[in-house]
């Protein structure tokens, strides 16, 4: 077990370092101390190990928000906003975890196997905002709201502040980029919001 997260942490720093398409055998090797037959022996194939990566990636962003969401002390703009902090938490927003996010986002479409791991927030995690929403909807009386196109926009807004992030991460403010989402989130539902803390 402890040479198969070795193994996992080695190519992670590869593609780091190298990309997905610079990261090979050796260089894993390399940067694990563990010999290549240990790929083999763990995973069957560099392609696999690389496909444990996407999947351990993947696995601790979703403990995060999944925490959350079944935390029956908050209520739903609570739930919400934590969420949104934990989008920003740097457990899951590093210059590294999200480098190599991107790095397999650059590879998705010649490579199926990687796609679930690294969609646009996979379908539960939709499916817990939207659900949120409808409920804060209902809460507030909230009239012509439609909680699935809510839920798509501030999806779109953390997709894009994750990408700015990759591209600006000596400057990102983390702060800022909360209040960016409960400004929009006020603009939609104002009695939910309007009180909040803008602070992580």
């Amino acid at each position: 077990m402890q040479n198969r997260k070795q193994l996992i942490h080695a190519a992670a720093d590869a593609i780091h370092k190298y990309g997905i398409r610079g990261t090979t055998s050796a260089r894993i090797q390399e940067l694990s101390g563990l010999s290549r037959g240990m790929v083999n022996l763990h995973f069957g194939s560099k392609e696999k190990l690389l496909l444990a990566v996407a999947e351990e990636l993947s696995a601790r962003y979703a403990r995060q928000w999944k925490a959350i969401a079944d935390n029956p002390e908050f209520g739903p703009a609570d739930k919400l906003i934590s969420i949104i902090k934990a989008d920003f938490d740097p457990l899951v927003l590093n210059a590294r975890d999200v480098a190599i996010w991107f790095s397999f986002r650059a590879e998705a479409l010649s490579n199926p196997h990687i796609f679930p791991f690294i969609d646009s927030r996979d379908k539960g995690f939709r499916a817990v905002i939207q659900d949120l929403l409808k409920q804060i909807e209902s809460e507030g009386e909230y009239e012509d709201i439609d909680a699935k196109l809510a839920t798509d926009a501030l999806i779109a807004l953390l997709e894009g502040l994750w990408t700015d992030y990759h591209l600006h991460s000596e400057i990102f403010n983390p702060e800022e980029a909360l209040k960016i989402c409960l400004y929009v989130l006020q603009s939609m539902f104002p009695k939910h919001f309007v009180t909040q803390s803008f602070h992580m």
